[in-house]
């Protein structure tokens, strides 16, 4: 899945906290931000898939305020769900998921640690999303990628 490439079988982990990490991190990528504007719908119920499955009393939805308009998005389709938006400074490295867990719980990962051990389980947006595509039964064999710097058209493409 997404992100640094850590395992989603951690949402089998018993914890306090689901947090939804859609602050990239590398400030030229704009794949997650697509992404939120595109399918919240499918984001929020995986998350809200991984707090029932992890236990936990309440979901963080991590987005830089420079992303107004995901923030809006996603906000929109929250509904009942126990999922709060967590806004994030737009400054490097402001999508670290130590800098995320910190702000939207005040907990601190300790040095070496990871978030499990504080209570938390973090997943970027398009690891959310194939949640629910695979609690749907779809295959979840693409990936989206975003070309972004010295390039004369960045963009994301999906890769099949």
């Amino acid at each position: 899945m997404p992100g640094a490439g850590f395992p989603t079988h951690k949402s089998s982990s018993q914890v306090e906290f689901v947090l939804a990490n859609g602050a990239e991190c590398e400030p030229l990528l704009h794949k997650d931000y697509e992404l939120m504007l595109l399918k919240a719908q499918d984001m929020i119920e995986g998350m809200a898939m991984m707090i029932k499955a992890t236990g936990a009393k309440k979901g963080y939805f991590g987005i830089k305020t420079k992303n107004a308009k995901a923030i809006e998005v996603v906000k929109s389709v929250i509904g009942n769900h126990p999922i709060e938006i967590c806004e994030l400074g737009d400054f490097y490295p402001s999508g670290d998921e130590y800098e995320l867990v910190y702000t939207a719980t005040g907990r601190l990962i300790p040095a070496g640690g990871i978030p499990l051990n504080i209570g938390c389980v973090v997943a970027n947006v398009e690891t959310l999303m194939n949640v629910k595509y695979a609690s749907d039964s779809k295959p979840v064999t693409q990936k989206f990628i975003c070309v972004a710097g010295a390039v004369k058209n960045p963009s994301t493409f999906l890769c099949l």
